[in-house]
Formats: structure tokens, sequence, C-alpha cells
């Protein structure tokens, strides 16, 4: 634990005696400083630093604040302004969380992370642990291992701003954790950036009428796309290509499984791809591409190739 006061009065920017020294977890306070957007319950009023950072594509300013409570856990927020928005990846929500889990591994916590001693069995580790859809903003949480210390961190972003919110103990208290996450809350609405779309579609919608009859005949209408129990044959796969696990995904032991809603159309493509269920660090992507290497043979109806919609999965597991 020592190591980690250590580290963190570097991360921190030295924090004085009166932090470090603890409080009763039922004196905690409500922050919400007057110039921020946000307001959190911690330990203590924390002390506040400047702290510029960068790291890929984020490039950020703002301020630290940190505080210590029982058993020398440290809990801090970051508030930061991203001085790159808008620039890649913030055209894709997802890829910007992705930016914003490496900001707070390769750069926020590196200085803790690099007074660890250089043993064999000596673990560090941020692992991702879910999306966050219930908050206060589009955001993620991750755990963290670092030696003996154990940890997790939410992080939010909305447009340019991005706010981590980092717990670190020895002796960690769930109930705490949760209350000093759950606390967390905006002021103020805020314009979100735009969230991965789950009806996001990959490639043109070829969909006629659902009604299922040709206008003006009256017959079955054999250009719109056909669920699996409407046709006579179903559409077979031929090939089906596996994704690729990324190295982000890899590095974040990130875990699931992916679901997709697609066509399989009479021409033999694999159109209209929707993310049903998607996971990030690049495997929502990986599997769409393999999505679109699937070769088939098409669905029949009444002797007549026709589209047909599938719903398709793909397992991501860490062994």
């Amino acid at each position: 634990m020592k190591i980690l006061i250590t580290a963190l009065s570097v991360v921190l920017f030295c924090l004085s005696p009166s932090i470090v020294s603890g409080q009763n977890s039922a004196a905690w306070v409500e922050v919400s400083p007057g110039d921020e957007l946000f307001r959190v319950q911690m330990p203590q009023q924390p002390r506040q630093e400047q702290l510029r950072n960068s790291y890929g594509e984020l490039r950020v300013n703002g301020r630290t604040y940190a505080a210590i409570g029982e058993d020398a856990t440290t809990y801090a927020v970051w508030s930061f302004v991203n001085l790159n928005y808008p620039a890649p990846p913030s055209q894709d929500s997802q890829a910007y969380l992705d930016a914003c889990a490496d900001l707070v591994w390769e750069s926020l916590l590196k200085p803790i992370r690099d007074t660890l001693p250089k043993e064999k069995g000596i673990v560090a580790r941020m692992t991702y642990r879910s999306e966050i859809s219930n908050g206060p903003l589009p955001g993620r949480e991750y755990l963290i291992t670092l030696g003996d210390v154990i940890g997790a961190t939410r992080f939010y972003a909305a447009d340019a701003r991005i706010y981590v919110l980092v717990i670190l103990s020895s002796a960690p208290r769930p109930s705490e954790t949760e209350s000093f996450f759950t606390s967390f809350a905006m002021k103020s609405r805020l314009p979100v950036a735009a969230t991965l779309d789950a009806d996001r579609l990959i490639g043109p919608d070829k969909t006629n009428s659902d009604s299922g009859i040709s206008a003006g005949t009256g017959g079955p209408d054999y250009n719109r796309v056909f669920a699996p129990r409407e046709v006579t044959e179903r559409s077979r796969v031929v090939s089906k290509a596996e994704p690729s696990y990324t190295e982000s995904a890899r590095k974040y032991g990130v875990q699931g499984t992916i679901v997709l809603r697609a066509v399989f159309s009479k021409e033999g493509q694999v159109t209209n791809i929707k993310v049903v269920k998607g996971l990030p660090h690049g495997l929502t992507q990986a599997a769409i591409a393999a999505a679109q290497r699937i070769e088939f043979t098409p669905a029949i109806k009444d002797g007549h190739a026709v589209s047909q919609y599938i719903q398709l999965e793909y397992n991501f597991n860490l062994y």
C-alpha cells in the first residue's frame, strides 16, 4: 500500500497531509465545484490540481480532485476538456471511449504502474467490465489491478468533455465503491456525443414492403425480405469467416458475445447489418467485417430465390 500512496502523490500532485490522513465514511461530503458541471460524493473535500495530459488522439486539459478515505482508499475524479475535439476517433462514440480507456491506463495510471516491483507474479492490468447505459453520460467501467491494490474506474464522455472516476484500495469495500460511482451526476444536461446506434445499417437497404403482397398483382412480393419461418428453404451458410481478436480487446480482456441482425439477400450478399449487441475495442467492427465475408446460398420461396433475415452471433473468449 505504501507504493500506491507514493505513486498517487505523483499522479495527484503531492497530496497534503490533511488529505492523506483519511476520514470516516459517514462524513462524506458533496463535491460540487462552482465552475464544473458535475457533482460527486467523496470522503472529504478533495485537493484540486490543474492537469494537462495526452495520449494518442486525445489532448486534455482540466483538473484532478483527489481524497483519501478509510484504509487509505484513494478516490479521484479527473475533469477534462479534449482540446483535439472534434477529431477522430470522436466521430465514433465507441472508438472515443476506447481512446479514453487508453488515456486512463497508458497515461493517468502509468506513474503508479511504473512504481510496481519488476518481479514475476506482480499483476498490473485494466479489464473491461461493461458499458454504462444508465449513467449520466455514455461511459464504461473497467476493473483495475496494481499488485496488491485493486479498484475500478468509470469514465464518461460527452463531446469534448471527459470525466474519469477512479477508486483504488488494498482493502476495497464494494458498498463504498458503488456509492462513489453512483453519486456522480451532472448539474445540467449536456449535449451527448452520438452513441453507438443499435439500428445502424451497413450497406444499402434493399427491403421493400413487408406486406408480402406485390402491389397491383395480388400475389407474393418476392422482392421483400422474409423471416426464416416464411420461406420454403432457408438460407444455408457455405463459408463463415471467423473475426479476428483485436490487440486492444486482448489488452483489456474483453470477452462476450456480439449479436448482429442482417439480410442474406437473394443476390448472394450480406446486407443491412444491424448491431443488436456489441463489444468495444474493435470487436464489433471485426464481427461486422467477418459477417460481410459470409458465403451462402439464398433462401427459396415457392421456387424463387428470396432475401431472408438472419441473426448472427460471434463469441469472443480469452483462454
